[in-house]
């Protein structure tokens, strides 16, 4: 009997195919997007939800309809169209999938990031992602205790067709809006971040624009002005924000983007590799452990190296531990979180970005997990449990724990219905 085989062909495909998306996400930040996050699925929804939202949420600061998802869904659709892999199916404990989908979204705003931007930080050389990184294995092994002893929230049916195209509705609906707020008609209950703001660490944050380096319209306090000294005052002359933090502002996540047009493309270009590859931030660490296939990790092997490599090339990389855009230094934190996004998306059967190009190719399930995601990114910022820059939130680790403790119940009852 021969030696089964730990690589086949399919390895140099997704290994491509990470090489790709890794080169394309860090392009994307050399037009405009936020550092080390040309590409990040649960920032991205985040930034979504805030568009809707933001109002509510407390989420003026991360708030747009990011053109890279919709290209991803609507590039991995027609892909999914032409080969004949378009399939409406579902019915696979959808309601647990969506609390699943929270759950992930929960642990990544906590990171600062999903499973695809923690290999994404890496490859910019933010070396905090590393805690991260040992995040992810340890929730997949956690994932794969859980499935050899027969976790399985069962198979989808074949639903009817229009069941099969929410997910790529809503994009459709997503680009209306983005349109919509790009040619200056955005609706009155919708939050969008200025593009090009900045804000202070003061509480609240004073929010201006710069022009040439130098501060020139005050947003944020409305009426406010910027005096002499440097100093955002507002209107009865009340200093807000000293010249310090006014030197010292970061920009909004929220306000640094690519064009439109250019993230369009970019994320259809993606969508179309995605799906026709296979593409998962996190199976190829478990198939490596769980059936010693090593195909799926040249994919994430691949995303590493392209971003690092393009970052290289433009100047973008940055090794250390310190001074890295939109992420914190916490160790534990960092672990932590990312072994209770990595043990949902297990659960689920696959990383939040597998879930989009799933939910593209009509699989309705998946679309749960997707909507449970946006669910759970407004409930993070509405409750002030999402991370920053500064480190934690106050309230994260109690979060943390009852994340764990939800999805433990969840994988003992799993199993407990195989059995």
């Amino acid at each position: 009997m021969g030696k089964r085989r730990v690589v086949g062909p399919t390895a140099w495909i997704l290994g491509g195919a990470g090489l790709f998306i890794g080169a394309v996400a860090a392009w994307l930040v050399s037009q405009g997007n936020p550092g080390n996050m040309g590409l990040c699925i649960a920032c991205f929804l985040r930034d979504i939800a805030g568009f809707f939202v933001g109002g509510v949420t407390n989420q003026g600061a991360v708030a747009y309809i990011r053109p890279e998802i919709i290209g991803i869904i609507l590039g991995a659709m027609g892909a999914a169209l032409v080969m004949r892999e378009f399939r409406p199916r579902g019915g696979s404990a959808p309601l647990v999938r969506f609390v699943l989908g929270f759950i992930f979204m929960g642990g990544a705003l906590i990171f600062l990031g999903c499973t695809v931007r923690a290999w994404l930080r890496l490859g910019g050389g933010d070396l905090s992602a590393l805690w991260g990184v040992l995040g992810i294995v340890a929730g997949v092994l956690a994932g794969i205790v859980v499935l050899k002893r027969g976790f399985n929230l069962g198979r989808g049916k074949t639903l009817a067709k229009p069941l099969g195209w929410v997910l790529p509705a809503l994009a459709v609906v997503l680009l209306a809006f983005a349109l919509l707020a790009a040619f200056g008609a955005k609706p009155e209950f919708a939050t969008q971040t200025k593009e090009g703001a900045f804000a202070t660490g003061d509480k609240p944050p004073a929010v201006f624009l710069k022009a040439d380096g130098v501060p020139d319209q005050v947003l944020k306090p409305e009426g406010g002005s910027l005096a002499e000294d440097g100093s955002i005052v507002s209107e009865d002359g009340s200093v807000v924000a000293s010249a310090d933090s006014v030197a010292a502002a970061k920009p909004q996540p929220g306000g640094k983007r690519a064009a439109l047009w250019v993230s369009l493309l970019a994320g259809l270009a993606i969508g179309v590799v995605a799906q026709r590859s296979r593409f998962c931030s996190i199976g190829g660490i478990r198939d490596a452990i769980l059936v010693k296939r090593f195909d799926l990790l040249f994919g994430v092997i691949g995303l590493v190296v392209g971003a690092t490599v393009v970052n290289l090339l433009l100047g973008q990389y940055n090794l250390g531990f310190t001074n890295q855009p939109v992420a914190h230094n916490d160790a534990l934190g960092s672990f932590v979180a990312m072994t209770v996004a990595a043990f949902a998306a297990m659960l689920l059967g696959g990383c939040p970005f597998r879930q989009v190009i799933m939910g593209s190719e009509g699989d309705a399930d998946s679309t749960m997990a997707v909507a449970g995601m946006l669910a759970g990114a407004g409930f993070m910022h509405w409750g002030t449990l999402a991370s920053s820059a500064k480190g934690l939130a106050p309230m994260a680790w109690p979060a943390l724990g009852v994340m764990a403790v939800i999805l433990v119940a969840i994988a003992l009852f799993g199993a407990r219905k195989k059995a």
